[in-house]
């Protein structure tokens, strides 16, 4: 059975939603926000799925909340974190810097700080868009909390900062960008098994399939990492799901 940990459910219609959870061999997935509202949403299909898993997040690719709308997030979380696998989707705002070299980096961090600080408090692992060089400053602020679950999703960097990754207890996970991407590729030989995730990020749109296409994407992920790893599918597909059992305690 596959478990897709990193996905945007509510982007989905609700007759998709109920597609995708209907699927053979999906066990489940991890539906991770983007905002209050997408928080909102996620509770309110987890009502109606019960076999849903939902995080509590806000994906940094975008402009900063208010103050007023950053308080009412993390009042969602502290109401209703007993409800929530994880906090996620959280981070920093890479390709947004990218575009924008001048984007004041400083107030995303301080709330990646205070995203980091309420999972602790709550025992939730870390759902987390962080790549390349933001890695560093993720590090620092997971060892200053003393951040024992962060999963880095859909992780790409260089080799140096892979190494430094590698030295943590952190878990990432591969999309089907694995299929093409020799990035990807590289973290999944690069990272040991027993420390991988597979997710989807969909509705992203990966060459070959359509975003609903879950399980398709999801196996198609593990026979390119058995491939890498050159084991045995079932092997890759057993130790995944005991990766994620245990990582998020499903």
């Amino acid at each position: 059975m596959l478990f897709d940990t990193h996905i945007h459910l509510d982007q989905f219609s609700d007759q998709e939603i109920a597609d995708i959870l209907q699927q053979p061999n999906l066990q489940s997935v991890l539906a991770v926000a983007t905002d209050l509202a997408s928080c909102e949403r996620l509770l309110a299909l987890k009502e109606q799925y019960s076999k849903l898993y939902i995080a509590a997040g806000f994906h940094p690719e975008q402009a900063l909340l208010s103050e007023n709308e950053i308080e009412k997030l993390f009042d969602f979380i502290a109401k209703n974190h007993q409800k929530l696998t994880a906090c996620g989707e959280v981070g920093l705002p890479h390709y947004r810097k990218r575009e924008n070299p001048v984007l004041d980096y400083q107030p995303y961090i301080d709330l990646l700080e205070r995203f980091i600080i309420t999972s602790k408090r709550y025992n939730l692992p870390l759902n987390l868009h962080i790549v390349y060089d933001d890695t560093n400053i993720a590090l620092e602020l997971l060892a200053k909390h003393q951040i024992q679950q962060a999963h880095f999703h859909w992780f790409k960097a260089s080799d140096e900062t892979l190494e430094k990754l590698l030295l943590t207890p952190y878990f990432v996970s591969l999309t089907p960008d694995i299929l093409t991407n020799p990035k990807t590729q590289n973290v999944a030989q690069i990272f040991p098994l027993a420390r991988l995730l597979i997710e989807t990020d969909a509705p992203w749109q990966h060459e070959g399939f359509e975003p609903v296409e879950i399980t398709q994407q999801l196996s198609a992920v593990i026979k390119k990492l058995a491939e890498i790893k050159q084991l045995p599918e079932i092997a890759v597909t057993v130790q995944i799901k005991q990766n994620t059992q245990s990582f998020y305690l499903i």
